[in-house]
């Protein structure tokens, strides 16, 4: 019966484990969250804007295109000046990820 606890708290342990290193932490009911990412290029001109994002519905079906080049091809960008990643959530049905690139 001991081990059976053990091994219990262990696999508690493990899945829990994974919420602490992702990169956007949820919120129970709601969360909406933005970061930066560093780029090469810190320059402070703006010209052009492009953005993707990707939806995930229930933790089973996960469809859109939030990469940097999606980004950059939608808005013409050859030089990137600086990346951000926003994250919303809501009761952990419907979460959306999109990152806007901003450059020349």
């Amino acid at each position: 019966m001991r081990n059976v606890g053990i091994i219990v708290l262990m696999a508690c342990a493990v899945t829990l484990s994974g919420c602490a290193v992702h990169p956007f932490q949820s919120g129970l009911l709601f969360s909406q969250q933005k970061m930066p990412l560093d780029t090469p290029n810190q320059s402070t001109s703006c010209a052009k804007k492009g953005t993707g994002s990707s939806t995930n519905l229930l933790g089973l079906v996960a469809f859109g295109d939030a990469s940097v080049a999606s980004a950059k091809a939608e808005a013409g960008i050859r030089r990137v000046d600086s990346v951000d990643i926003a994250h919303t959530g809501l009761l952990g049905l419907v979460g959306v990820t999109s990152v806007e690139v901003c450059g020349e």
